[in-house]
């Protein structure tokens, strides 16, 4: 997972590539050419959004969505859950949505300290 990715993001991504055994492959091969396009954080989570070379990997068939786990976000009550959203099979975007009313606006995602949730948690 390259670089262009935040602790966080790299965890979250890994998890989702571990957790869609059908689309680990290309999962991987696409995420790891991954180059960032911008972060958005909206006050109730954050958008990461990248481009992945398309020449290079094979698209992913099915749902536009792949769920990923929950985390413990120090500065949240609840913790945040993640998505990871697909273009035309590419992986083109992770969202994070926090739960309940807590503000994400001060928080730094890039270096923020969290804990990925096994899935019984």
């Amino acid at each position: 997972m390259p670089s262009t990715f935040s602790p966080l993001e790299r965890e979250v991504l890994t998890w989702i590539c571990e957790s869609y055994p059908a689309d680990r492959t290309s999962l991987k091969e696409q995420l790891s050419t991954a180059k960032l396009d911008r972060r958005e954080n909206t006050g109730s989570g954050f958008f990461t959004h990248f481009l992945v070379d398309r020449n290079t990997s094979s698209p992913i068939p099915g749902e536009r969505v792949r769920n990923g786990p929950q985390a413990k976000i120090e500065g949240l009550k609840y913790g945040m859950g993640f998505i990871l959203w697909l273009e035309r099979g590419y992986a083109d975007c992770l969202e994070g949505y926090a739960y309940g009313p807590d503000s994400t606006t001060d928080l730094p995602f890039e270096s923020v300290k969290f804990q990925i949730l096994a899935p019984e948690q």
